[in-house]
């Protein structure tokens, strides 16, 4: 550390040090109140129940989702492949196909709420989403 930063560093402490004790004789002296506020905000979180687990796919409604994105119904496509010829009695449900209105990306609660509703008429066991880009 060179001799500026030290005597500089001197001068910062004795101005802290002076600020501290009230200030200087004969300076008029402002009281500021801080509040100090933390800036995340204030989160509730409240706990939920997760959805029962299955323990195998054999013989359950498998219910496929899709947002629109792109090659997400390639990829959906070839998951129901895969599940039909490797798992006993499983049945697949596009939903892409069977209910069109479930595909664009929801526009907000209210929008999900309803395709959350259109999807459980279905009483799939699982769902399974993509979104791919």
């Amino acid at each position: 550390m060179n001799v500026t930063k030290v005597v500089g560093l001197g001068v910062l402490t004795a101005a802290g040090a002076m600020l501290l004790a009230g200030g200087v004789a004969g300076a008029q002296s402002n009281v500021m109140t801080w509040q100090l506020v933390n800036p995340e905000g204030v989160v509730a979180i409240e706990p939920v129940n997760i959805a029962e687990r299955i323990d195998t796919l054999e013989g359950k409604t498998v219910g496929l989702k899709w947002n629109g994105k792109p090659n997400g119904n390639l990829f959906l496509d070839r998951i129901a492949e895969l599940l039909e010829e490797n798992v006993e009695g499983v049945n697949i449900i596009k939903f892409y196909e069977v209910e069109p209105s479930t595909v664009p990306q929801s526009a907000g609660d209210a929008d999900a709420e309803r395709k959350a509703d259109i999807i459980a008429r279905y009483h799939p066991d699982i769902v399974i989403g993509s979104q791919c880009d």
